[in-house]
C-alpha cells in the first residue's frame, strides 16, 4: 500500500504577513532625487523601480509657481525606451530650462556603455553628447551651460557600504582580478557640451570623493591619495585647477567631509564636517586667504548651497539636514537658521536630505518620504504665507499600500544608564493591548539614523513587516547616530560597543517597564555596525531570546586588514589600529562573552567588500565552538553590503521570521493582523524568481502631474 505523504503544516499567520508586506515594499518605486528647472516650471526625477532607473518629468503646479501661474504648464516628454532597459540617472537642467542632461547606462555586447546624454523635454528627443570612459558618480553643469564636470570611477573601483559595498563593474569580472595601489581611482573629466570632447581634469595621483563646481577652471573637492574607500576617512578639502590638473589643500578636517559647495564667484567654498556618513557642521573656506570659519548653531547639515543674491562675500548658506528623526531646511542669515522642519525624511542622491532650488531661489524641490505616505517628489515655495507647504508632483506609488499605510510610527525617548537621553521610533500595527513581542532593530553606521518614513529600509527592510505581523518594533538612535548633533555622533568614538549598546538595552528596559514589551519575547536585529551591536548583545547579555546579525563586522583585527574601509573606519572610531591588536580583539564580537548564549541567525552577502563574508564565518564558527545556543549562517551569492535581489530579500525575511517565531515561542493569543493585499499579488515582483540577479529600478507611471492625494493636505 503506497505511503501517504504527511500533510504540509499550515503556514503561520505572521509568516504570511511578513511576506506580503515585504512584497509590497519590493513593488515600490523610489524617487532618488528631484531637480527643479532654472525657471521653476518643471521637475525632473530620477526614479528607481523594479527593473531600471528612469526619468520622470512633471510640471510644477500653478498654485505653487505663484506670479507666473497664468502661464500654461509645459508639456514634458521623458525618453521612450526600447525593450532593452537603459538606466537614466543624475538629471541636470541646462539654463534654457528645456534641455536635461543625464547619464545613460545600457548593456552593450562587451559590458556597460556609459554616455552623457541630452534630453529635449519638449520633443522627447535624446542625443548622446559624449561617451564616458568610466562609471559616473556625479554630474555637474557650469552656470553658463557650456560645460559639464564628471566624477568618474574606473572599472573595479571599490564602493563603500552606502553604495552596496560592491566594486564598479562595467564589464565582465577580470580573471585574474588586479589589486594595486593605483587601481580603481576616481577622477574628474571635463566635457565641452558643444563639441562633445572629454578630457581628464583631475589631479594625477589623487582620488576624488566628492566635488563642487559652478564653471571655470577651479573645482573644490575632497581628495586623498588612497584609492580604497578607507582613504575617504582621511580626505582633505582641496582646490583643483582643472587645466593644470593640480591641487591645493584648503582645509584639513578633524573628521570627515561631505556635501561641498562653491560660490558663484569661485572665491568661497563650504563643506559639511562630521564623522563617517557625514551629517555635520558647515565650514566656510576663503579660497584666496585659506581662512576657515565654522557656521554657528547649525548641526547635522547634509546639503549646502551659497545664496549668491546679496552683495556680501561669502554669501549666506542654504542648508538641509536631519532634525532628530525628521528633517529640516534652513538659511544661515535667517533668525534661528531653521526655516522648516518636520517628522519626515527628505531625500537626495546621497540618501540624505537635499534640495534643488530654482534660479530665483523662490521654489524648492526634493523627495519627501513620510509615515503612511510613499516617497514622492515634492515642491514648495521658499517665502510667503505658503512657504514650505510641500506639494507632490509625482504619484509613483499612489495609492499607499494598506499593508504599510496602516502602520503607526511614534517617536519615543528614554534615559540611558549614564543619564543620556536617547530617542528613536516605535513601529506597530495597533489594535492589541498588553505587552507585545519586541523586535529591536539597530541601524548601521553608526553615524546613520532611523528617520520617519513610509517603509524604513535598513536591516533587510524587515521593520514594517514585523510591525504588521504584531511585533512592537523599536528603532533606536543610540549615541553615534546622526540627528542629534556632532557631540552625540562622536560620543561613540573610543567606546564602540560600550555606551551605545547600553543605550539600546536601556530602551528595552524602558519598554518593559512601561508594559509595552514582553521581556520574555524580545529579539535584537542589526545590519552592519548595528549587526555588530546585535552580536555583542547576544554574546554579553541574556536580554534577548533571539538575535539576527546582517552584514556585520565581527572581528576588528581581521576587518582592518580585509575590509575596503579598514584602516580608515576603525581609526575614525578609535577602535584601535595595527599597533594595538589587543584592543581590536577586545572590542570584537567573536571574542565577546558574558551571557548564557542567545540563538543567533547570521545573514551575509558573498560579494560584500565592506564587511567581507569572512566576518560572518568567524562569528558562526566562534558561536558554534562555544556551543551555548543554536547558530545558523546563510550566505547569499553575489550580494553586497545591502541586498538587491528580490528573491534573496524575501527568502531572508522568511528565515528571520521563522527564527524569531522558533526562539521567542508561541504567542498567548493570535497576532493582530493588519489589512494586507490578497494572496495574489496585484502584479509580479521583478527579481523574485530564483534565477533573478540584482535588480535596478524603473518608474511605473508616465511623466505628468501627480494624481490628487488628499493625504498630503495634513502636513
Amino acid at each position: 500500500m503506497p505511503s501517504t505523504a504527511a500533510p504540509t503544516p499550515p503556514q503561520r499567520s505572521t509568516a504570511i504577513v511578513v511576506r506580503r508586506v515585504r512584497e509590497a515594499m519590493l513593488r515600490l518605486t523610489h524617487p532618488v532625487e528631484a531637480r527643479i528647472s532654472p525657471d521653476g516650471r518643471a521637475v525632473a526625477v530620477a526614479a528607481a523601480g523594479p527593473r531600471s532607473v528612469g526619468l520622470v518629468l512633471a510640471p510644477v503646479p500653478a498654485g505653487v509657481r505663484g506670479p507666473d501661474a497664468s502661464v500654461p504648464p509645459p508639456e514634458l516628454f521623458a525618453p521612450q525606451e526600447s525593450s532593452a532597459p537603459t538606466d537614466r540617472h543624475s538629471p541636470r537642467w541646462l539654463p534654457d530650462s528645456r534641455t536635461l542632461l543625464h547619464i545613460a547606462e545600457a548593456q552593450g555586447p562587451t559590458g556597460t556603455d556609459v554616455c552623457l546624454a541630452a534630453l529635449d523635454t519638449v520633443s522627447g528627443a535624446v542625443r548622446t553628447v559624449a561617451v564616458v570612459p568610466a562609471a559616473v558618480e556625479e554630474l555637474l553643469v557650469s552656470d553658463d551651460g557650456t560645460q559639464a564636470l564628471l566624477l568618474c570611477a574606473e572599472d573595479g573601483a571599490e564602493r563603500d557600504g552606502m553604495n552596496l559595498g560592491l566594486p564598479v563593474r562595467l564589464g565582465a569580472l577580470p580573471a585574474p582580478e588586479r589589486f594595486a595601489p593605483d587601481a580603481g581611482r576616481r577622477s574628474l573629466h571635463l566635457v565641452d557640451l558643444a563639441e562633445g570632447s572629454v578630457r581628464e581634469a583631475g589631479p594625477a595621483g589623487l582620488t576624488v570623493w566628492n566635488v563642487a563646481w559652478r564653471g571655470g577652471t577651479t573645482a573644490v573637492a575632497t581628495v586623498s591619495e588612497e584609492t580604497l574607500p578607507a582613504g575617504y576617512y582621511g580626505a582633505r578639502l582641496a582646490a583643483i585647477d582643472l587645466v593644470a590638473r593640480t591641487s591645493r589643500a584648503v582645509h584639513t578636517p578633524r573628521g570627515q567631509l561631505g556635501a561641498p559647495a562653491v560660490s558663484a564667484d569661485g572665491r568661497s567654498a563650504a563643506v559639511c564636517e562630521g564623522i563617517s556618513i557625514v551629517a555635520g557642521r558647515p565650514v566656510v573656506v576663503d579660497l584666496t586667504t585659506g581662512r576657515t570659519e565654522v557656521v554657528p548653531d547649525v548641526e547635522d547639515a547634509t546639503w549646502l548651497r551659497f545664496d549668491d543674491t546679496g552683495n556680501t562675500a561669502p554669501g549666506p548658506l542654504w542648508f538641509a539636514g536631519w532634525d532628530g528623526t525628521g528633517s529640516r531646511v534652513g538659511h544661515t542669515a535667517r533668525p534661528g537658521g531653521t526655516l522648516w522642519s518636520g517628522p519626515v525624511t527628505l531625500g537626495g542622491a546621497s540618501h540624505q536630505p537635499a534640495l534643488s532650488l530654482s534660479d530665483d531661489l523662490r521654489l524648492a524641490a526634493t523627495v519627501l518620504d513620510a509615515p503612511g505616505r510613499p516617497a514622492e517628489a515634492v515642491v514648495a515655495r521658499t517665502e510667503g504665507p505658503d512657504a514650505w507647504d510641500w506639494a507632490p508632483v509625482t504619484a509613483l506609488n499612489a495609492p499607499a499600500d494598506p499593508a504599510l499605510a496602516g502602520l503607526r510610527t511614534e517617536e519615543t525617548s528614554w534615559c540611558s544608564s549614564d543619564g543620556r537621553t536617547v530617542r528613536g521610533l516605535l513601529l506597530s500595527s495597533g489594535g492589541e493591548a498588553g505587552p507585545r513581542p519586541l523586535a529591536v532593530l539597530v541601524h548601521g553606521g553608526p553615524a546613520w539614523l532611523w528617520s520617519a518614513g513610509y517603509a524604513p529600509g535598513d536591516v533587510l527592510g524587515i521593520a514594517p513587516a514585523l510591525a504588521a505581523a504584531g511585533y512592537l518594533v523599536l528603532l533606536p538612535n543610540p549615541r553615534g547616530s546622526s540627528g542629534r548633533g556632532l557631540e552625540h555622533a562622536r560620543a561613540v568614538v573610543g567606546d564602540v560597543g560600550g555606551g551605545d549598546l547600553d543605550d539600546v538595552l536601556s530602551g528595552v528596559r524602558h519598554l518593559v517597564d512601561t508594559r509595552l514589551a514582553d521581556p520574555d519575547r524580545a529579539a535584537v536585529l542589526g545590519h552592519s555596525y548595528g549587526g555588530f551591536l546585535a552580536a555583542l548583545a547576544a554574546a554579553r547579555t541574556d536580554v534577548f531570546r533571539a538575535a539576527v546579525v546582517v552584514s556585520a563586522p565581527t572581528d576588528w583585527l581581521s576587518f582592518t586588514h580585509t575590509s575596503n574601509i579598514g584602516g580608515g573606519y576603525d581609526r575614525t572610531y578609535g577602535i584601535g589600529g595595527t599597533d594595538a591588536p589587543a584592543e581590536l580583539v577586545r572590542r570584537s564580537a567573536v571574542f565577546a562573552r558574558g551571557g548564557g548564549g542567545t540563538p543567533t541567525l547570521i545573514v551575509h552577502g558573498s560579494a560584500d567588500r565592506v564587511t567581507p563574508v569572512g566576518q560572518a564565518h568567524e562569528l558562526y564558527r566562534s558561536l558554534l565552538r562555544a556551543g551555548r545556543a543554536p547558530v545558523e549562517l546563510y550566505v547569499y551569492p553575489d550580494e553586497g553590503h545591502e541586498f538587491t535581489n528580490g528573491a534573496h530579500l524575501l527568502d531572508a525575511a522568511a528565515r528571520v521570521e521563522q527564527w524569531l517565531a522558533t526562539h521567542l515561542g508561541p504567542r498567548s493569543a493570535a497576532p493582530h493582523r493588519t489589512a494586507v493585499p490578497g494572496d495574489a499579488s496585484p502584479e509580479p515582483i521583478p527579481g523574485t524568481a530564483s534565477e533573478a540577479g540584482p535588480e535596478g529600478v524603473a518608474p511605473r507611471t508616465p511623466s505628468g502631474p501627480a494624481a490628487p492625494d488628499p493625504a498630503w493636505g495634513d502636513r
